[in-house]
Formats: structure tokens, C-alpha cells, sequence
């Protein structure tokens, strides 16, 4: 019985571990609308948007494409993003499942 509930645990572990799944959400020229050469790229930025849902029904949120592009931007104080890419990850816990939304890309000054 003993054994039983050792195997039982550690698949039981190993499951835990195997609960990720990541997609692509997206890509796009610009988060603005922008005219080339009237710019500064001012670097890379990552900014992200996350919720969380009991039994993956009920969930406490919603993913925040606006929040995450306002994340990414603000690291570099510029006002938009161009060369955008975002992509969602969702990680299962159990009962728990959090979705998180990243966009990424480069922080212009216009």
C-alpha cells in the first residue's frame, strides 16, 4: 500500500509539472499608426497582462492587450511600439489555470 501511494505522488508530480501551453497571439507594424524615418526607436521592451480562473470556468479578469503594450512602453518612457509581437501562455494548476498575455517590441519616441 505503501508503494502505492509513493507511485501515486510522484506521477501525481509529474503531472503538476506538464500544464503549459504557449501560442501565438499576433503580430503588427505598429501599435500607432507611424510614418517611417519619424521616429526614435529607443530599445526592446517586453510588457505583459496576466488573470486568473478557478477550474478554468470562473475566471477573476481578462488578458489587457492595452495594459500589456502600456507596460512594455512605459520601461522606456516612449509613446508606441512598432516591429509588435504577442503571444499567450496559459499554465494549469490543478484547480487554478493562469492565462498570461505578452506583447513585445520596439519602444519608439514620435
Amino acid at each position: 500500500m505503501k508503494r502505492i501511494l509513493i507511485l501515486v505522488a510522484v506521477v501525481g508530480c509529474l503531472v503538476s509539472l506538464m500544464g503549459c501551453v504557449s501560442a501565438p497571439a499576433g503580430l503588427a507594424a505598429s501599435t500607432t499608426p507611424v510614418v517611417p524615418g519619424s521616429y526614435k526607436v529607443l530599445g526592446h521592451a517586453t510588457g505583459s497582462s496576466s488573470y486568473f480562473s478557478l477550474l478554468s470556468i470562473f475566471p477573476f479578469g481578462h488578458p489587457d492587450y492595452d495594459g500589456a503594450i502600456q507596460n512594455a512602453v512605459q520601461k522606456f518612457n516612449g509613446n508606441a511600439l512598432v516591429n509588435v509581437r504577442s503571444y499567450s501562455t496559459l499554465t494549469f494548476l490543478y484547480v487554478v489555470s493562469i492565462t498570461s498575455l505578452t506583447v513585445e517590441g520596439d519602444v519608439i519616441l514620435q
